[in-house]
């Protein structure tokens, strides 16, 4: 039995075009993720590497002060040199102290705040457009517990 293929349909093969195209979506679509899933883990790590610079600028408190009853006092340049140096000894040592100070929450207690950035070098983004880096920023605080009794 002979089958003779159906004149009706003229669009056949069109398929074949259209997988070039898929490839291409697929690749932008992978390399979105790629850069999506970077930033991402950047963020949590600065994250945590701002929490933890934020405990060890509370080295930079005056027990002197605490023990003569003026109450917690906290010098801020100190705490900021502290806070980067325990950033340069971290996972992220390219991060920045942008910022330290010292406030008091609403319920009196003492915290301080250190705010972080980093520099993101992007992977793939780069071969598709101009973008090619991000920055992020994450402030943390560490409370000093206590502090509203003195």
């Amino acid at each position: 039995m002979l089958i003779r293929p159906d004149s009706r349909v003229p669009d056949r093969g069109s398929v074949l075009l259209l997988f070039p195209a898929a490839v291409l979506v697929m690749f932008l679509l992978g390399a979105v993720v790629i850069d999506v899933s970077l930033t991402q883990l950047r963020a949590r790590e600065l994250e945590a590497v701002a929490a933890a610079a934020a405990n060890d600028a509370l080295a930079a408190l005056d027990v002197a002060a605490l023990r003569d009853g003026r109450g917690v006092v906290i010098d801020e340049p100190v705490a900021a040199e502290v806070a980067a140096r325990s950033i340069a000894a971290g996972p992220l040592p390219l991060a920045i102290v942008e910022a330290v100070w010292v406030e008091v929450d609403g319920a009196g207690r003492t915290v301080i705040a250190v705010t972080v950035s980093l520099s993101v070098d992007l992977v793939m983004a780069p071969s598709v457009g101009s973008f090619d880096r991000v920055t992020l920023r994450r402030t943390e605080r560490a409370t000093i517990l206590g502090s509203e009794l003195l």
